[in-house]
């Protein structure tokens, strides 16, 4: 799971994962070095038994044991606000200090989608949440992962930042995604991190306020995904290791906060929700993926 930051210097190294809709084992035979994986619990039906969320957790952490899994669902705020999933939430921590391979998503994507929320109902939400669980065991990670869309110039997230960047997490994630097609028209496939509008609003407002505090900060991409046709996306995917070794090389070179690199890198290779083909790694893509994450795994 996420390096100290300390290591990343001297390892070069990232938690890496290519997330598919396969077991850990068969995604190692196509990118050994992946090590990380996601798992996604859907919300509840309304007054649904919280522990079917504990049950889960504990159900997709399992095959994930010698790497690491994030683990993400969505508690209903008023639930959580009249203490529904106190209990749970305790025991969920519980068994994460037996369990730390696993790290907890509350709610991931908050910014947008069927489920979206404003800032200050997540804030509360996973504030309660996450003290709940750190309750159970203060060693847990529970990481707040954005919605890069919503980061945009005139998103919904970047006109009103202040109660987002209010949330206190153990983790700081993102999902990023470059490529466009009739259906998503987000943003264009040839995009690295640091010329993704979406990416870098989130950055700027949540990320990099903490490191010019000097507070010690993990982040990363929870799920990193192009769609495009396949020669682009390989160079794009080149361009991105490329550009990922310079922020190492700087940060090794002058140990500045503010050029702290990511600790975690999850590249996307799924169908999703939306049954999108278009976001599976193909062909030269997938070669390059494998090769970023043999570049930057962690060993």
């Amino acid at each position: 799971m996420p390096v100290n930051p300390m290591s990343a210097v001297i390892d070069r190294a990232v938690s890496v994962g290519v997330h598919e809709d396969a077991l850990p084992s068969s995604t190692r035979e196509r990118y050994p070095a992946a090590r990380i994986g996601r798992g996604f619990i859907p919300p509840l039906p309304p007054g649904g038994d919280p522990r079917k969320v504990f049950d889960r957790i504990r159900e997709l952490a399992r095959p994930w044991r010698d790497g690491g899994v994030y683990v993400s669902y969505k508690p209903a705020p008023r639930e959580v606000a009249a203490g529904r999933w106190a209990a749970v939430h305790r025991e969920i921590g519980a068994w994460l200090k037996e369990h730390p391979w696993a790290g907890i998503i509350v709610h991931h994507e908050p910014e947008g989608g069927e489920h979206r929320l404003d800032g200050e109902t997540f804030r509360a939400l996973f504030d309660r949440s996450r003290n709940e669980i750190k309750t159970g065991w203060p060693g847990a990670r529970v990481a707040y992962c954005a919605m890069a869309y919503q980061w945009r110039p005139g998103g919904r997230a970047a006109q009103d930042p202040g109660p987002w960047r209010r949330v206190v997490a153990d983790e700081y994630l993102c999902d990023v995604y470059s490529g466009m097609n009739e259906n998503n028209g987000a943003f264009p496939a040839h995009l690295i991190l640091p010329e993704h509008p979406g990416f870098m609003g989130w950055f700027t407002a949540i990320v990099r306020p903490r490191l010019a505090a000097g507070a010690a900060v993990t982040y990363g991409l929870g799920e990193r995904g192009f769609m495009g046709d396949d020669g682009l996306r390989a160079a794009t995917i080149r361009r991105e290791s490329a550009w990922l070794a310079t922020v190492f090389d700087r940060y090794a070179t002058g140990r500045k906060p503010l050029d702290l690199p990511p600790s975690v890198y999850l590249a996307w290779s799924s169908v999703g929700r939306e049954d999108e083909k278009g976001w599976l790694l193909t062909d030269d893509s997938a070669v390059a993926m494998r090769e970023l994450t043999d570049d930057f795994a962690r060993h």
